[in-house]
């Protein structure tokens, strides 16, 4: 019997077979080992594309439910009991999911930061100012994914820098999601607004480093909050 789902985007197609997947691997109905349909299968199945399948596909391999073996096929996985915490790419489509992330981030990052104004070594002042020259020469490039990289290898390095390993392996479990612009474009409706923007979140940066290395953290705490402020203020509109 067909399972054809006709919401409003791909994306939420996607999600929509996400959720229809783990419900059939947490009921038993694909079990763990076992072989799940193929490409097309799934395609016939649900009656939508194959990018929706394959973006349906990376998500599920993403929280650790399936993996693939090239060649043979996609397998259930084994779930283990500290999977409980999961943060897809599905579950961050609205507004409101990125200021609850942004607010995430703020609680997080803020003491991050000021850690990372008291231990920093020269190795992470060197790895925040690559970041920082990295996102400025992508400012004014045509497109926006460089400085996406540039941004979350800047938050990494601070991360790195408080030499609290949980610190950067929840940001890196996190992945560049946690950039809002990552996900939602709105802010970029014309060239001049993006870069105008851009240069904002440059600037941010730069106060933060040179807190950092002026190892103030006070300041440098002041300074993450205040960006990551505008950031939800900006979603908020």
């Amino acid at each position: 019997m067909s399972s054809a789902i006709k919401p409003r985007s791909t994306k939420k197609l996607s999600q929509i077979i996400v959720e229809q997947l783990i419900e059939k691997i947490q009921s038993g109905e694909f079990k763990v080992g076992e072989k799940i349909p193929t490409e097309l299968e799934l395609i016939e199945t649900f009656e939508v594309s194959r990018s929706v399948i394959r973006e349906a596909i990376t998500e599920l391999r993403s929280l650790g439910f399936v993996e693939t073996r090239h060649g043979i096929g996609t397998f259930v996985k084994e779930q283990t009991i500290e999977q409980n915490f999961l943060l897809s790419n599905a579950s961050l489509e609205t507004i409101n999911d990125i200021v609850s992330l942004l607010e995430l981030r703020m609680s997080l990052e803020s003491e991050a930061v000021f850690l990372a104004s008291e231990r920093r070594k020269q190795i992470h002042i060197d790895k925040m100012k690559a970041a920082l020259e990295d996102f400025e020469h992508h400012i004014s490039s045509d497109a926006n994914d460089g400085t996406v990289k540039a941004d979350y290898d800047f938050h990494i390095a601070i991360a790195e820098a408080s030499e609290n390993q949980y610190f950067v392996d929840f940001l890196k479990y996190l992945g560049e999601k946690i950039i809002p612009r990552a996900r939602l474009k709105s802010i970029e409706q014309s060239p001049e607004n993006r870069e105008e923007y851009l240069k904002a979140v440059h600037h941010d940066h730069v106060n933060i480093y040179n807190a950092i290395v002026d190892q103030d953290g006070l300041l440098a705490r002041q300074m993450m909050r205040a960006h990551l402020s505008k950031s939800i203020k900006k979603f908020k509109q």
